[in-house]
C-alpha cells in the first residue's frame, strides 16, 4: 500500500477481497425443504399449510427471539442474493439485506409464513419460476416476487378451506342433546342454586 497516497494495489485489492461460498449446512437444509415441500410444478403449498403454527417463523419468534430469526432470514437472504449470477455491485448490500430481512419477518407475521416457505420461495426464484432478475437484485425486486408466490399460497388455503366446508355440509346438520332449545327459566328451576351467603 502507498501510504502517502492511500492507495492500495490492484495486487492486493485482489488478496483482500472476500469471495462468497454457500454453506453445506444451508444446501442440506435447502435440499430437504424442496423434497418435502416443492413438486416438479412448484411449491407444495398443501404440505407447506400443514406446518403448525408454532413451527412458522412468528411462533419461532416467541421462542427464540427476533434478533436470531432475523438472523437467520438474513441467512437463507445473502445465500439467495449470491447465488444469482450477477456482480456483487448488482446485489443487494450487506445493510440493504439486513431491511430486507426485517421487510420478510413483517411479511411472515401477515401470512403466518414459516423458514419451509421462505427457503423454498427462494430456491424456486433462483430457478426463474417468477421471473428472472434484469441485471439487478433488489429490495423490491425480492417482494414482488414473493408477492406471486404468497398470491399462489392464499389460493391454496381458500381452496383447501372451502373443500373443508363442503365435506361439513355434506354430512348435514348436528342433532342437537335436547330436541327443542331450553329456557333459561327451566336451568334455574331444574338446578340447585346456592345462596350467596353460604358462598361466603
Amino acid at each position: 500500500m502507498d501510504h502517502n497516497n492511500n492507495i492500495i494495489s490492484l495486487e492486493q485489492a485482489r488478496k483482500s477481497r472476500k469471495h462468497f461460498t454457500r454453506s453445506l449446512e444451508y444446501e442440506l437444509i435447502a435440499t430437504l425443504a424442496l423434497q418435502q415441500y416443492s413438486t416438479a410444478n412448484g411449491a407444495n403449498f398443501e404440505a407447506l399449510l400443514s406446518i403448525p403454527l408454532s413451527e412458522r417463523i412468528p411462533g419461532l419468534i416467541n421462542e427464540y427471539g427476533l434478533k436470531r430469526m432475523h438472523r437467520l432470514i438474513k441467512m437463507v437472504l445473502t445465500e439467495f442474493c449470491y447465488s444469482i449470477a450477477l456482480p456483487k455491485s448488482k446485489k443487494l448490500t450487506e445493510t440493504k439485506i439486513s431491511v430486507a430481512a426485517c421487510d420478510l419477518i413483517l411479511t411472515a407475521d401477515e401470512d403466518q409464513l414459516s423458514m419451509e416457505d421462505l427457503i423454498v420461495f427462494f430456491e424456486l426464484a433462483k430457478s426463474g419460476k417468477y421471473g428472472k432478475f434484469k441485471g439487478l437484485v433488489t429490495h423490491y425486486g425480492i417482494m414482488e416476487k414473493l408477492e406471486q408466490f404468497r398470491q399462489e399460497r392464499y389460493e391454496t388455503y381458500v381452496r383447501i378451506k372451502e373443500q373443508k366446508e363442503a365435506e361439513v355440509r355434506l354430512l348435514g346438520p348436528t342433532e342437537r342433546i335436547s330436541p327443542e332449545p331450553t329456557p333459561i327459566k327451566k336451568l334455574f328451576e331444574d338446578g340447585k342454586v346456592i345462596p350467596f351467603k353460604q358462598i361466603s
